[in-house]
């Protein structure tokens, strides 16, 4: 029995729809009053008995901060897979991201150590590598370093990794993933389906910066490799494709019937656009653009993934298929 947190976001459904395709018995956390449907949906959209596949789910209810239900669900389980946690670049989110990501990963892995889980993979970020920015090039050996424009959502991903290696020191074995932006069918406005909803649209301008992508099929594909596969304690980088923006933007916009985008924004404008946003919801409602995204929009990234690929000898799927398969998924 494996038991995936964050079931219902665009990491965890992928890793469900990995499992059930390797006949694993799958148990799957569900907040209180959530809806799982997303999940049929993506199963519906890879494979024509995805209802049937549905079915096999045990979904439980549970919630990051009820370590009685959490020890519920774990009962029985050998892996855990810990997708669960909140993305976001408001600022006024940080005590959030700290609860969720922070605490709701110590609940977790205190949870595993309770039940006996013999393997936790956790999903970070390739926010907690160092080395990446402006010419360089992160990976796996560089560490995260808090700084004053550190985005909370960074700084609360670095401190659950320090939660896993927590738990390894008191018994837990586990191992760690660092995807960079994934692309993969997902529900709407969440993760990287924000940004592709807002570019399918149709939008004439793209930022300076760059990025690295990767499909969520390989990153389930990966993770279910790794929760055996993977040295105990080390971090994985997962990467698809570094890009530019103006590529990115284009796939995204051609896919899905638009023009590609023409116009690089300067940096002066989306310093422009952040403290706009920040007036506009002031009172309520959520930024379209935050300082964060603002300034690491027209910053370039480059993220080393050999260490995974090398171990794994895994083809991990350029930029193209990945929002290829996210404009099918929508177009149905």
């Amino acid at each position: 029995m494996d038991l995936v947190t964050g079931g219902t976001g665009i990491v965890g459904a992928h890793v469900l729809d990995a499992l059930l395709a390797q006949g694993r018995e799958v148990r799957a956390l569900l907040r209180q009053g959530g809806d799982a449907s997303i999940v049929r949906r993506i199963l519906r959209h890879y494979h024509a008995d995805g209802d049937v596949r549905f079915q096999r789910i045990q979904w439980v209810e549970g919630d990051l901060f009820d370590v009685d239900q959490l020890r519920g669900a774990m009962e029985g389980v050998e892996h855990v897979y810990h997708c669960a946690a909140l993305v976001s670049f408001d600022p006024r989110d940080r005590d959030a991201l700290l609860r969720t990501n922070v605490q709701g990963t110590a609940n977790v892995v205190d949870a595993a150590l309770e039940c006996g889980v013999r393997r936790l993979c956790h999903v970070s970020s390739t926010a907690t590598i160092g080395g990446a920015l402006d010419g360089g090039t992160g990976d796996e050996t560089k560490a995260f370093t808090e700084e004053k424009r550190s985005s909370a959502y960074a700084i609360s991903k670095a401190q659950a990794e320090l939660e896993i290696h927590r738990g390894i020191a008191e018994g837990l074995d586990a191992v760690m993933v660092n995807p960079c932006v994934v692309i993969g069918p997902g529900l709407p406005g969440r993760s990287s389906m924000t940004m592709i909803e807002r570019v399918r649209q149709g939008t004439r301008f793209f930022p300076k910066g760059s990025n690295a992508v990767v499909d969520a099929r390989d990153v389930a594909t990966a993770m279910t490799r790794l929760i055996t596969e993977g040295a105990t304690g080390e971090r994985y980088l997962l990467i698809g494709e570094n890009l530019p923006y103006r590529k990115l933007f284009t796939l995204i916009a051609t896919s899905n019937g638009k023009a590609a985008p023409s116009m690089e924004l300067p940096p002066w404008t989306l310093e422009l656009a952040w403290r706009a946003e920040a007036m506009r919801t002031l009172f309520g409602g959520r930024p379209l653009v935050t300082r964060n995204t603002a300034r690491t929009a027209s910053r370039t990234r480059h993220y080393d993934g050999s260490k995974a690929t090398k171990l794994l000898g895994m083809h991990f799927r350029a930029a193209e298929e990945a929002v290829a398969n996210v404009a099918a998924f929508l177009g149905k």
